[in-house]
């Protein structure tokens, strides 16, 4: 699949952002469209994972061949038993896994990734019920969870993620509430050792940074609780990345191509813009890469 921009982005010493337009590059051989994406680092190299949807297929790509330099070189297929919408990373007990959902299931399922044999192994199914429109893992001191929330009825539910004596993963519901309908967009980043989140409310118009988790048992509140620009209702993607100091900013994307890259606010009450940019209009997927000195992000 040919890819519309390969773009890389370094936080300087003052804070500002300077931007590079890198050459673009194909992701697989014969892929026509990708339906999700993640990255990982194991073991010092950064892997990209792609899906595609017909077969369904994981798309293993180094994120950067040093004996080729080439980006997102691809080094594996693998089959997948049921179609993906959304997939993430995350680690545990010092390895790297997967985590996959469709809103047509009735759950996540848990994947082991092995750098080595280069293989994605389907572990463990968690049924957490069907259209959950976010799915995404987190971290709070020393465990880790996965977040699910469907934006159509406001249910939420945190699920705690374990490793019992008879299974390789397992996950038990820790918190579940009703939170407003509309929600999207969810950008989840961290600012110290505190876990917060952007999100928009397309129902209600509004755009919040909420803090995650005082305690294991607790859900979230709102730090920041306002109207939602036009600018930001109009908007398809919305993705966090960090400096290499693991400062948080955050990007924009809107469909006609239009990009801003902001910095969050120390007591996470707002953001200031930090660049502006015009790129490619109407990505389908935007696939974001965080390296330690900066951040590569890729529009399909």
């Amino acid at each position: 699949m040919n890819t519309q921009a390969l773009i890389e982005i370094t936080v300087q010493p003052d804070n500002s952002l300077q931007l590079v337009n890198l050459p673009k590059v194909p992701i697989g051989t014969h892929c026509q469209s990708i339906t999700a994406s993640t990255s990982l680092e194991a073991n010092g190299t950064s892997f990209s994972i792609f899906v595609q949807p017909e077969p369904a297929t994981f798309i293993v790509c180094k994120t950067y061949d040093v004996e080729t330099e080439t980006y997102f070189k691809q080094e594996a297929t693998i089959a997948v038993d049921s179609p993906i919408a959304q997939l993430h990373s995350f680690y545990f007990g010092g390895q790297p896994w997967l985590l996959s959902y469709h809103p047509d299931s009735e759950c996540v399922q848990f994947y082991r990734f092995d750098d080595k044999q280069l293989t994605i192994t389907p572990v463990t199914g968690i049924r957490v019920g069907k259209s959950f429109t976010t799915v995404q893992p987190l971290y709070y001191r020393n465990d880790v969870f996965f977040v699910a929330y469907n934006k159509n009825t406001g249910d939420v539910m945190k699920m705690q993620i374990v490793a019992p004596a008879h299974s390789a993963l397992y996950a038990q519901k820790v918190w579940s509430a009703t939170w407003a309908q509309g929600w999207t967009r969810f950008a989840f980043f961290r600012l110290g050792a505190e876990n917060f989140f952007i999100k928009t409310n397309e129902k209600y118009h509004k755009v919040n940074i909420d803090h995650f988790m005082d305690s294991i048992e607790l859900g979230s509140h709102p730090v920041l609780n306002e109207p939602a620009s036009e600018e930001m209702l109009s908007l398809s993607n919305v993705q966090t990345f960090y400096d290499i100091s693991q400062y948080p900013y955050f990007f924009t994307y809107n469909p006609n191509g239009a990009m801003t890259f902001n910095r969050f606010d120390g007591d996470c009450e707002g953001w200031q813009l930090a660049l502006s940019s015009q790129q490619s209009a109407d990505a389908s997927l935007i696939h974001t890469v965080q390296l330690k000195e900066c951040t590569l992000i890729l529009m399909l």
